[in-house]
């Protein structure tokens, strides 16, 4: 029998009824970095969960939002994206293998045959009574899981210490990112930075997840005449991370790591001395190549300033630098955001730990035009389905032209991979060439994932398979990006239900994504990472960072409100591609204004 949910019995008969969503997105998405347009698939998916849910919600006695706020709601989206593209389940009644032809009139379009997924991979382990059995469902979802996860790319907002620059993210960040996933748990009662500042992060990763230990990461900006933060000009400065992360750390001790800023290309003799001076108190150094003080600039690793910043590094014994790659971001350099200086600063620097941040997936709108099939029409079908866009993650190929052409190596995780395999670089760092001497590179899924897990699981399975095979399973990190993307307890939940199919594992050579494999990439591997430095000691046990009294004041709030909360709330933001790009355009101004680049619009 399914429980009702605390949440929904509090609520008010006389306030607003409370939107029916479901627990993951499904819909027109976007973080800001990218535009992912709605599409017959993502529809087709909303309508047989919503007719599941109405199906069950109405034998048990329940309302159909505590349905979709339940693990057994979970299940049934996880389920019916299997459905939907053309996965089946082991455990399935019916017609087992349900391709897209045979569901596609279901949403008034048509499904390809070729499109059609795998026979047995997705979410294969999401059976028909995970559906409607929440023991079942639990199970399936990992629920109360024990693995170490270590989020190696998590965020928030600091209006304790900078009102402006946490209103400026609000306003950006959060606006998107609450539609982007309408899963996102949000503290009832939060509004603006309140739902991106230290608080709710706390509620959200060590109340709301299963996750152990938060990498609290930075945002590019530009040094003061000091070498401190600018004040407002600096919407999350190197001393406001710093200092939430001290009360995060105050709250759940030994749970916290940190970035440090560093930008070489924003006079370099201020970054060395901000180097010098932060060294012992930062865990981590976070850079962004493509951005620059000046607009259209960059920098790359291997060149110029690149090394000067990475020497220093290794000089402070702080080795570790998590690098932005892919993703370009309104205003960055798409150029810098190519990967192809990781593999000879790699070489470069042997010692040194690069950890590239989503791993150079680049998809989406604001990666540049020629990512979308037809920017007048983001719907056409392109191959891999509506809105895919023109370089969808597919197989490494460097023999066969014709798969070239669809999936160039030179685009998304193919161009980290050729950067590595052109400088002789194959799994967990080992030489292709069989000679001695291991190099350092660690791909990160943070942002990658969630688009990933809905409408798109063939190329989730190219995604994992290719990180698996040609950068290695002891070089895989996890990252989500929340709180910019809410809670990652749906993103962790929807990874343990994840496999590779058969067919994949044959045809293009990848490994299984095994229990093991993913304990790997969820914590173990970035343990062994951060232990790298003098002070640091991460063992390889949950129990270790999670004690009892923390595990019971989780329970306690689970009791109190219940899982998905965000559920009861209908949350502002773009709906359309038109909507997303005013926001963008608008956010790239303001980022213009406080950088100090262009000057502040008069007053009328």
């Amino acid at each position: 029998m399914i429980k009702r949910v605390p949440w929904f019995r509090r609520l008010k008969k006389s306030g607003a009824e409370p939107p029916l969503r479901l627990p993951i997105a499904c819909g027109a998405v976007s973080n800001g970095e990218g535009w992912w347009p709605d599409s017959p698939r993502k529809q087709l998916i909303r309508k047989l969960v919503n007719e599941k849910a109405e199906e069950i919600s109405r034998r048990e006695g329940i309302d159909r939002r505590e349905f979709m706020a339940s693990a057994c709601g979970m299940a049934t989206t996880l389920y019916m994206i299997n459905v939907v593209n053309g996965c089946s389940n082991d455990k399935a009644s019916g017609n087992g293998r349900l391709g897209r032809d045979s569901l596609g009139g279901s949403s008034g379009g048509s499904m390809r045959s070729h499109d059609a997924g795998p026979s047995d991979g997705g979410f294969r382990g999401i059976s028909e009574a995970a559906m409607h059995d929440p023991t079942e469902a639990c199970q399936a979802l990992g629920d109360g899981g024990n693995e170490l996860i270590i989020d190696m790319q998590s965020h928030f907002a600091s209006p304790e210490t900078n009102a402006f620059g946490a209103n400026a993210l609000a306003g950006f960040i959060g606006q998107i990112n609450t539609t982007r996933f309408p899963w996102l748990l949000r503290t009832p009662g939060c509004s603006g930075p309140s739902c991106l500042d230290r608080k709710e992060y706390l509620d959200q990763f060590f109340m709301g997840s299963d996750t152990t230990i938060g990498v609290l990461s930075g945002i590019s900006y530009q040094l003061g005449p000091n070498g401190m933060g600018q004040g407002d000009r600096a919407v999350l400065s190197n001393e406001d991370l710093l200092d939430g992360a001290k009360y995060l750390a105050s709250k759940f001790p030994r749970r916290m790591l940190t970035h440090c800023m560093v930008m070489p290309n924003d006079r370099i003799e201020f970054q060395l001395t901000m180097m010098e001076r932060n060294a012992g108190t930062y865990d981590n150094w976070k850079t962004y190549p493509p951005w620059s003080p000046a607009t259209g600039g960059g920098y790359w690793l291997h060149e110029g300033v690149g090394p000067i910043m990475i020497q220093k590094g290794l000089d402070l014994n702080s080795p570790i630098f998590c690098v932005h790659k892919g993703f370009p971001l309104n205003g960055f350099s798409p150029t810098y955001t190519s990967p192809k200086d990781v593999g000879p600063a790699a070489n470069m620097f042997p010692n040194a730990y690069f950890v590239i941040y989503h791993s150079a997936f680049e998809h989406g709108l604001a990666a540049g035009e020629s990512t979308m099939a037809d920017i007048a029409n983001p719907m056409a079908d392109v191959g891999w389905g509506p809105g895919a866009g023109k370089w969808p993650e597919g197989p490494y190929d460097e023999d066969d032209e014709e798969i070239q052409k669809k999936y160039p190596l030179d685009r998304g995780v193919n161009s980290l991979i050729k950067s590595l395999r052109d400088n002789n670089i194959g799994p967990n760092g080992t030489r292709l060439d069989g000679s001695k001497g291991e190099t350092k590179v660690y791909a990160e899924c943070g942002g990658v994932w969630p688009n990933l897990m809905t409408n798109r699981p063939e190329e989730g399975m190219h995604f994992w398979g290719k990180l698996l095979k040609h950068i290695g399973e002891d070089r895989i990190v996890w990252g989500t990006d929340c709180l910019w993307f809410g809670c990652p307890q749906p993103v962790i939940q929807a990874f343990r239900a994840f496999e590779i199919s058969e067919e994949f594992q044959q045809k293009y050579g990848y490994p299984a994504l095994t229990k093991a494999r993913k304990e790997k990439i969820l914590g173990q591997n970035a343990a062994k990472l951060q232990n790298v430095r003098d002070g640091i000691d991460i063992h390889g046990c949950h129990s270790d960072y999670v004690t009892a009294a923390m595990r019971d004041l989780r329970r306690e709030t689970d009791e109190e409100f219940g899982p998905r909360r965000d559920m009861m709330f209908e949350v502002p933001g773009p709906r359309t591609r038109r909507e997303f790009l005013a926001l963008r355009d608008q956010e790239h101004q303001e980022k213009l204004r406080l950088s100090g680049n262009i000057p502040p619009a008069s007053k009328v």
